[in-house]
């Protein structure tokens, strides 16, 4: 079973590829062709969907990176032990609008 981190880290991961994709100007096709990867794949991998390979987050990390490396961008974090990093939120933050009380 996936933890929460394990999605995040897809997720964050699949946004940084898209984001690089698109400012070199390449397309989806193009990236698949790229990479040797299916056109399903890449649009998985920049979905953070690590699910579509199943369940397995090494394998999903590992074409992403090989996708990024195909278009010459490096979308490896800093930190490898904590791909993406926790935003504390404050007690405030967490209530959503509507239920607090206006003073």
């Amino acid at each position: 079973m996936a933890n929460l981190t394990e999605i995040k880290c897809a997720r964050e991961t699949g946004k940084l590829l898209h984001k690089a994709r698109e400012s070199s100007g390449i397309t989806l096709q193009g990236l698949a062709n790229l990479s040797g990867l299916t056109l399903n794949q890449v649009v998985h991998i920049e979905n953070g969907n690590f699910f579509a390979f199943n369940q397995s987050l090494d394998q999903y990390l590992a074409n992403a990176h090989h996708c990024a490396e195909m278009i010459g961008a490096d979308i490896r974090s800093s930190d490898q032990s904590s791909p993406v990093p926790e935003k504390t939120f404050s007690i405030e933050e967490s209530i959503p609008v509507f239920l607090q009380r206006v003073a």
